[in-house]
């Protein structure tokens, strides 16, 4: 919500705010949860599946400098972008070669206990429905603006 607040204020001066989320993030609390270490993290994936697809921070940082080199970049104004999504886009690898990409990830969630994965579904389930409700307000706010 910062991001878009921020996109309609600063758009006419030229200015880019976005929000960028990386996948699933390698990061040192992971990398403990796991009880794996940079060098060997891909042991984790034998607890968890799912882990053989994160990145390291680097990746979401060079999904930032990817878009910080775009001469179009104004043009993602108000958005949220994704790490795996910025990959695709401007072909950029994490450190090892590798592109992970969350959001073609096929999740597996047998690992995970049944409430976790409730606690997902209820997440998402009323995430759905603020966004529709936003959308909804938004789209009856829009029509009350002077035409063009």
């Amino acid at each position: 919500m910062l991001a878009l607040n921020m996109a309609a204020e600063l758009k006419p001066h030229g200015v880019t705010a976005l929000a960028i989320t990386p996948g699933f993030l390698r990061s040192e609390s992971m990398l403990q949860h796991f009880g794996v270490t940079e060098a060997n993290w891909r042991d984790g994936g034998t607890r968890d599946r799912n882990f053989l697809e994160s990145e390291s921070p680097l990746y979401v940082g060079r999904a930032v400098a990817a878009l910080a080199s775009d001469p179009r970049l104004i043009e993602h104004t108000g958005q949220l972008l994704s790490s795996w999504e910025l990959a695709r886009r401007y072909g950029f690898t994490d450190y090892d070669g590798r592109r992970p990409d969350w959001g073609r990830l096929a999740i597996d969630w047998s690992g995970l206990p049944a409430s976790t994965v409730e606690w997902f579904r209820t997440g998402t389930d009323l995430q759905l429905a603020w966004l529709t409700t936003l959308a909804n307000r938004t789209r009856r706010f829009r029509r009350k603006l002077p035409a063009e």
